[in-house]
Order: C-alpha cells, then sequence, then structure tokens
C-alpha cells in the first residue's frame, strides 16, 4: 500500500482520526481551523494528512495529521508556517510520526517561507523533540501549566484551593461579581474593548494586534468554545474565551479591567472555569503559557496546575533572514 502526504482531504474523516488520539486537542481540529479561517483572512490553511491509498476508500488508513497555516504579511513578502496560530500548540499527531525522525518537516516548506512548529503538552513530544534536530532549524523551549481535574467539586475546593483563594471568592460572590456565559456578539465587542486597553497599556508595541473578528469568530464557534463575561453591578471587568474538546479545557484568551483589580475577577472566572469543566467530564485544565512572567505562573499554579514543558522548532525563511540581518541580528517576526 502507498503512503502520500495530501492537502486535499475532507474534515469528518481528519476529526474522525483524532477522536483515537489521546493527545490531540481542539488545536488539531479542522473547527478550530475554521475559526482561524474566518478570524484571520490573511491566514491561508495549508493543513497536511498523511494516508495510505486501497481500494475505493479515500482514506482508509491515515497515519498522521499536521495542522498547518501560512501567515503572510508586509504584502506577502514575509510568510510564516505555523503549525497553529497565533500562538497555539500544533504538532503531529499522533507523535512519532510514521516515518524516518523529522521527515514530516520536510513537508513545511514553502518558497522563501519561515517556518514555526509548537509541539503539544499531551503528547510525548512534548519532552522529545526530533533528533537530531534537522539543519536549518532551531530548537527552543516553553511551558505551560495544566491541571489534572480531581473527580467532584468538593475535592477541587476542599483539597486543591487554599485557603485564602476559598475566602477570595465568597468574598467575591457576597460584593456581587458575577460570571456568566455568553451574551452574543455585543459582549465579544466589550471584551474586545478590554483587550486593547491592555495593548495601550504595553510599553512594546505588539507584533501584531489581533483582530475582533479572531473573538468573533470564537464565540460563533459554541460548539467548542466558550465565552465567559464577570461583571459587577451590570459593568463587564472581565472575559474568557474556553475552549472544549475531547477531555481537555483550555484557556485561550482572557482580558480584565484594572480599574477593578480589587474585585479579582480573574480569580471568581477560574473557579467558575474549573467547576463547569469537573460537571462535565473533563480531565484536564490547561492554562496556556504565561510568556515566562513568574506572577503569572504563580498565579496559575494557585489553582492547583503544574509546570509543562514543549519544544519549539523555528526555521528563518529568506526574507526573514534578509531582514534580520538588516536589523543587526534582532527577531526576523
Amino acid at each position: 500500500m502507498s503512503m502520500s502526504w495530501t492537502r486535499r482531504f475532507e474534515d469528518a474523516p481528519w476529526d474522525r482520526f483524532l477522536e483515537g488520539c489521546p493527545e490531540a486537542t481542539v488545536f488539531h481540529t479542522r473547527a478550530w481551523a475554521r475559526v482561524l479561517m474566518e478570524g484571520f483572512p490573511r491566514l491561508a490553511d495549508r493543513s497536511l494528512l498523511h494516508a495510505g491509498e486501497a481500494g475505493t476508500s479515500r482514506y482508509p488508513t491515515i497515519q498522521t495529521v499536521l495542522p498547518l497555516f501560512a501567515w503572510r504579511r508586509a504584502g506577502g513578502i514575509l510568510t510564516t508556517l505555523h503549525s497553529s496560530f497565533p500562538f497555539l500548540y500544533g504538532g503531529p499527531v499522533p507523535w512519532p510520526p510514521d516515518g524516518e525522525p523529522g521527515s514530516w518537516l520536510a513537508r513545511v516548506r514553502a518558497p522563501g517561507a519561515s517556518a514555526r512548529i509548537q509541539s503539544n503538552p499531551f503528547a510525548r513530544e512534548a519532552a522529545r523533540p526530533p533528533e537530531p534536530v534537522p539543519p536549518g532549524w532551531r530548537l527552543s523551549w516553553d511551558r505551560t501549566h495544566v491541571l489534572e481535574l480531581p473527580p467532584d467539586e468538593e475535592a477541587f475546593w476542599e483539597k486543591i484551593l487554599t485557603t485564602q483563594k476559598r475566602n477570595d471568592i465568597r468574598r467575591l460572590g457576597k460584593k456581587g461579581v458575577e460570571v456568566s456565559m455568553g451574551d452574543g456578539a455585543p459582549a465579544v465587542r466589550e471584551v474586545y474593548g478590554l483587550y486593547l486597553r491592555r495593548v495601550a497599556s504595553w510599553a512594546r508595541k505588539p507584533g501584531m494586534v489581533y483582530p475582533e473578528s479572531f473573538y468573533g469568530a470564537m464565540r460563533s464557534a459554541e460548539g467548542i468554545v466558550r465565552l465567559y463575561t464577570v461583571r459587577h453591578g451590570g459593568r463587564l471587568i472581565g472575559g474568557t474565551f474556553v475552549a472544549r474538546w475531547g477531555d481537555k479545557l483550555h484557556y485561550v484568551a482572557g482580558y480584565y479591567d484594572d480599574d477593578a483589580r480589587s474585585l479579582r475577577p480573574n480569580v471568581i472566572v477560574q473557579d467558575r472555569i474549573i467547576r463547569d469543566g469537573i460537571r462535565d467530564g473533563f480531565r484536564y485544565y490547561d492554562m496556556l503559557p504565561s510568556a515566562g512572567l513568574r506572577n503569572v505562573e504563580t498565579f496559575k499554579e494557585s489553582f492547583g496546575s503544574r509546570p509543562v514543558p514543549f519544544w519549539r522548532l523555528e526555521r528563518l525563511g529568506t526574507a526573514a533572514r534578509w531582514i534580520r540581518r538588516i536589523r543587526g541580528g534582532g527577531p526576523a517576526d
């Protein structure tokens, strides 16, 4: 039976295959790919499927799936291939992929393009990157924080939360801080406003400001993403997008009103997310990387999460190398 990599496939076989892969995440699914395509008009889907060909079935034996997206900017001069986008996990499923070590990386190519492959902390690849690292690729490490959800809410409340966290949550409830789900497009606009306020407060200009369409696309994907809003006296003081798929929850994005810091909206929303996940039978809550900020990691660990490493492989394309040279060795993108 011959084997082949292809960009021509149907969504349903891809997602059925992922259901049998315990390390798969929502960021590997075709539903997430649709969120990205709707949210980022300049993004192109370049995902790959490795399958056998036999009989009349198109995909009798899928071997590997690899989410891949081409991010184009500077009028198309710069292109980066991402295994997910804009900041989440990807990499091939299952790990290790079929074939010689690193052979799948040869498929991550486009003329002159850079590439960024982020691995998956729920797979063995989290601790073991391709060996040896292929020429032209640079290996680096990051980490997320994952909470293995307890069997019931009582165990979470009594055995995981600290006394201080329990007191905080009780105090916030008495002050009238409320968490709800949904609220539709108006809530997305309000949460996006909190995001823009945060960006404006940063000392360093970000490389990219996410468009409102990305958050709207997540809100529209109700089957896999929930929007939690936090209000006090009817005023929005926080909003959080949480992806839910398989046995995993993922904290995708959260923004809070700095003027309401004393009301701790980030605390009460985490309690609600975790409780909902326990009730709905999820096993893991992934709080995502923290940009190396120790105070953020400490906050996540206060909810019982633990650090889990994962690797990243990056390769500079021709245009990116020239830009880095012009900048005197600075970042390419």
